[in-house]
């Protein structure tokens, strides 16, 4: 093999490579954005949770009125309640601000 042909053998080996590393680049690029789309899906299907929390909050109050007019006391279960709900409004919040990053 002479010299010449040695250089372009090296060169066009070179481009490959380097089309390779570019193809990579491109199908982490697509993968990443496909991961980023699907999460963002599934965290927009959660936020049925910041709105259970929030009615349920809405309700509440509608309950503990009611109750102190008739000077009934309230369960303590509901109380219990009021306690996941908040949870569920803590964590819908915690999902909203995750899912506005994307």
């Amino acid at each position: 093999m002479d010299n010449r042909t040695y250089k372009i053998l090296t060169e066009l080996t070179k481009q490959k490579v380097e089309l390779g590393i570019a193809d990579e680049l491109e199908d982490l690029i697509r993968r990443g954005l496909q991961i980023e789309t699907k999460i963002k899906s599934e965290i927009s299907s959660y936020n049925g949770l910041l709105r259970s929390g929030n009615l349920f909050e809405t309700k509440y109050k509608e309950l503990i009125n009611k109750a102190e007019e008739l000077g009934v006391p309230i369960p303590s279960k509901l109380k219990k309640l009021e306690d996941i709900a908040q949870g569920f409004i803590k964590k819908g919040n915690a999902l909203k601000k995750v899912y506005n990053l994307f």
